[in-house]
């Protein structure tokens, strides 16, 4: 109950209409659950990614927060990088991002 009401709380998008705004969550969130309920060929169970998240492939996907602004390599950083995903390969400009989705379901956070 404690963790429902800290998600709906989280999706309270005005805070000058909190209430108003976490009833019409409380709502949306029942209707979708009478509808899985009296239809569960609807729920695929698959859980998509957040917005403007990046799947990398093999499990790993990098979550929001990230930084706005790209970034150059140091020399040492490119050297590094370019042995790492082979010589011939091109290098772009890099982003810092704050979260990674492992493999197990776990998310590992940056110092940023």
């Amino acid at each position: 109950m404690e963790h429902t009401i800290g998600n709906l709380g989280q999706e309270i998008r005005q805070p000058s209409k909190p209430y108003e705004n976490l009833t019409e969550e409380g709502v949306w969130h029942c209707r979708v659950n009478a509808l899985l309920a009296s239809m569960p060929e609807l729920n695929d169970g698959t859980k998509g990614y957040p917005k403007g998240s990046v799947e990398l492939g093999q499990g790993y996907v990098l979550l929001r927060k990230r930084d706005k602004q790209s970034w150059l390599l140091t020399r040492e950083e490119a050297q590094v990088i370019s042995e790492f995903i082979g010589k011939n390969q091109p290098l772009h400009h890099f982003k810092w991002w704050v979260r990674l989705g492992l493999l197990n379901g776990q998310i590992a956070r940056s110092l940023w």
